[in-house]
Formats: structure tokens, C-alpha cells, sequence
């Protein structure tokens, strides 16, 4: 066992009396006030999801039949009988009339999904099961569908393509069970293995997907991704107030000069991890194809993304917030910003609509845009971000101000408490040597 430095003793010596229990008391409540913080937070971050599925309707897809036969009329029944609150809402009054009016109407976020019976569908598998037909029938080429992938990637592939091939199934069973498919039945060319294989698979699809994003790490893209920018930061400034307090910067320094380094640091750090964070995303993209121009895009938008943490970071961290509460701000504000982007707001309750005014929101729908050049939503999101980006500037400067004054103040005390214990040791040993004279 070590032995105890002299002004050491152990917790069980009188000593402590009066203070053991202050000791346990305080460390016991701490343990409470974080696991309330974390149950608070995750609580909040779960809401996202709860009852979800009961929200599917506020999902919306497009169903238009531009072949006016059988398969249309299939699958205009197909989507009327599957419709209910746990399935996304379809929209057939649409007027649209060709396939890239309705790309584009998924593209400006009027659908988030769109199915059209492709033109002359019937017809081709009318030919195929009477045997008049010279040419394979792919059941595939009946119908087309078309959602933006890059867009809430894990709903896209998840409640839209589920939606999409609940459609389709059913569109196969109301043919089978129309006149027309029984018709088809009595007059079907038996003997023709062609015929046979159309008619046991009459319907089909195809994707033709906005900025397919096929790679797994798409789940990561608006959930752990945007955990880092306000981390990256936190962790940086962590390091700079405590260079700046051992190297004495804060108090040997002038405001000015503490605030023009903290400022160029900032700016420099936040354009090296908006480069990082661009770098691993493209590094992982695989099949994904995103150019060099959006690679650039993106960077700067994790840059300005980056900064706006930083700003928010700067502002509170040991200054207006006390280095002892940092974590109950730093763990809500990331929770808080991984709420906003982690799921749409159609499937979430509504006050999380609150995400609106939050930059992480802002920067993953800019994201979109970015990859997939649709949903522009610039005119809520720049607005945000630079109200974020100027009021911090701001509010940092202060900051800074502050953060030096308080060094300056403690490093006052402490000369000040020096000064006292330096001035009580020379009484005591003039006291000394009076005694000894």
C-alpha cells in the first residue's frame, strides 16, 4: 500500500468529518443529473420514431396510367384498396403526361415517389399470351417507378420501396381477378412457354431512381455524420482553452489578439475537417456517382457547417456555460441536431418540426441538393445557417472577451492566495526563530 504524502490522510480520518459526506453526496447526484441528461436526450432522439408507422400516409406517391388499358386499370385499383393510414397516401388526380414531368415533380419534392403504367404495357402482354407477339415479354418494362434515393435514404429504401412493391403484387392479383385477366385465361396460348411464363408473370417493375445511393454506409449519411462536425469542434476548443491557460496566452495576451488567433484557428480547423468529413464520405461511396464538383460542393458546405458548430462551441463552452456543465450542453445540442436530420418530419410527431431552426437540418437538405441536384429547400436553409453563422461571430467575440477576463481573474486569486500563504509562512518562521532566540 502507498503511503500517504504528508497533508494526505485517509477518507476515514477525523479529518474528513463534515466533508465525507458532501463528498458521496455530490458525486451520487452528479451520476443522477447524467443518467437524467442521457434518458432525457435518447428519450427525445427515439421520439423520432415513435408510432411511425402510423404516419406512413403523410408520405405521398404518385400513380399515373399512361397505357389507358389493363395493367393501368390494375394498378389504379391495387393503390385504391391498399390505401389506409399505415400506407403512403396515393395521388392519381395528377395531370402530368409524360415520364420526365414526372421525375421532375419527384425531383421538386411534389411526390416523394411516383409509378406510371408504361404506354403500350396491355398491349405487349395481350400479343405475348395469344402467341402473336415476336418478341420476349419482360413483365418489368409494364411499370416504371421513381424516388429520389440520396433523399432520407433508409425511409426511401424502406417504407417507399415497400409501398412500391405492395402496389405492384397487388396490381398482379386485381389483373388475375379483372374480366380482362380472366379473358386472358380462356384465350391463353398453352402451348407457347412464352405465354405460359407472361401470364403466371403478368406485372412488373422497373427503378429509375434519382441519384441512386446504393452503398451501405448510406445509413451513416444523416445520422453518425453529423454527430461529428459539432464533436470535431468541441474537441478543439477543449485543447485550445487548455493551451491557452497553460502557456498563459489568456491572461499574457491581449483580447485582441486571443480572439484574431481563435478566430484564424477556427476557420482554418473548420476548412481541414470539412475536407475530412468530405473525404471519408467520398472514400466509401463505392458505385455512387458524385463528381468532382459536387466533392467540392460539399466540402464547402461541411466547412460552413463546421464553423457554425465552431461559432456555437466557442460561444458557451467555459465561458457562458461553465466547464462543468459542458457536457449536459454539448450532449443535447448533438442529440438535438441528429433528431433533426434522422428521419423526414412527415414521420415524426410534431413539435420536432423544431429541427427546422437547427444548422444540421439545414446542411443535410443543402446535402441533397447537392448530390442529386432536386429538393431545394436554399430558400429556409441559408437563411438558418447564416443566422447561426453571423449571430455566433458575434457572441464569440464576447465570448473570448470574457473567457481572458475570467483567466485574468483566477490567475489574480491564485497570485493573490500565493502571496497570502507565502506571507503566513514567514510569520510563522519569524514566530520560530523568536521562540528559538
Amino acid at each position: 500500500m502507498s503511503i500517504p504524502s504528508p497533508g494526505q490522510s485517509s477518507l476515514w480520518d477525523p479529518c474528513w468529518n463534515g466533508r465525507r459526506k458532501g463528498l458521496f453526496i455530490a458525486s451520487i447526484m452528479s451520476a443522477l443529473l447524467l443518467q437524467l441528461l442521457i434518458l432525457g436526450n435518447m428519450s427525445y432522439l427515439y421520439g423520432t420514431s415513435f408510432h411511425q408507422s402510423a404516419r406512413s400516409h403523410a408520405l405521398n406517391i404518385l400513380v399515373l396510367d399512361f397505357d389507358k388499358s389493363d395493367i393501368g386499370a390494375a394498378m389504379l385499383q391495387a393503390s385504391t384498396n391498399l390505401q389506409g393510414d399505415y400506407f403512403p397516401t396515393i395521388d392519381t388526380s395528377s395531370t402530368l403526361s409524360d415520364p420526365e414531368a414526372v421525375r421532375q415533380s419527384v425531383c421538386n419534392e411534389d411526390y416523394w415517389a411516383a409509378m406510371f403504367v408504361n404506354q403500350g404495357a396491355s398491349e405487349h402482354l395481350h400479343r405475348t399470351l395469344d402467341g402473336t407477339s415476336d418478341q420476349d415479354y419482360d413483365p418489368t418494362s409494364a411499370i416504371t417507378y421513381i424516388y429520389n434515393q440520396a433523399r432520407y435514404p433508409i425511409v426511401a429504401d424502406s417504407v417507399l420501396i415497400n409501398s412500391i412493391s405492395s402496389i405492384v403484387q397487388a396490381s398482379r392479383d386485381a389483373y388475375y381477378e379483372s374480366a380482362n385477366g380472366t379473358a386472358a385465361l380462356a384465350s391463353l396460348n398453352a402451348s407457347n412457354p412464352v405465354a405460359r411464363a407472361a401470364y403466371l408473370n403478368p406485372i412488373g417493375s422497373t427503378a429509375h431512381l434519382i441519384q441512386p445511393t446504393r452503398q451501405v454506409s448510406r445509413a451513416f449519411h444523416n445520422t453518425v455524420n453529423f454527430v461529428i462536425p459539432p464533436l470535431a469542434q468541441f474537441f478543439f476548443i477543449l485543447a485550445l482553452n487548455g493551451i491557452g491557460l497553460q502557456m498563459g496566452f489568456l491572461t499574457g495576451a491581449t483580447v485582441k489578439d486571443v480572439w484574431l488567433f481563435r478566430f484564424i484557428a477556427g476557420k482554418v480547423y473548420a476548412l481541414v475537417s470539412g475536407l475530412v468529413m468530405a473525404g471519408y464520405i467520398w472514400s466509401f461511396k463505392e458505385d455512387s456517382v458524385l463528381g468532382s464538383s459536387a466533392f467540392f460542393k460539399s466540402w464547402m458546405l461541411f466547412w460552413f457547417l463546421m464553423d457554425v458548430h465552431w461559432q456555437v462551441m466557442e460561444t458557451v463552452i467555459a465561458s457562458y456555460v461553465p466547464i462543468q456543465y459542458t457536457p449536459f450542453f454539448v450532449f443535447t445540442w448533438i442529440i438535438t441536431n441528429v433528431a433533426s436530420t434522422v428521419f423526414p418530419y412527415e414521420l415524426t410527431p410534431g413539435w420536432y418540426r423544431i429541427g427546422y431552426a437547427l444548422p444540421s437540418r439545414e446542411a443535410y437538405v443543402i446535402m441533397i441538393q447537392i448530390w442529386s441536384g432536386c429538393a431545394s429547400e436554399l430558400h429556409i436553409a441559408l437563411p438558418v445557417l447564416f443566422t447561426w453563422w453571423l449571430v455566433g461571430h458575434i457572441t464569440a467575440a464576447f465570448s473570448v472577451r470574457k473567457r481572458c477576463f475570467d483567466a485574468a481573474k483566477s490567475a489574480a486569486e491564485y497570485d493573490a492566495g500565493e502571496l497570502t500563504a507565502a506571507s503566513s509562512m514567514t510569520r510563522v518562521t519569524q514566530e520560530e526563530d523568536k521562540t528559538v532566540t
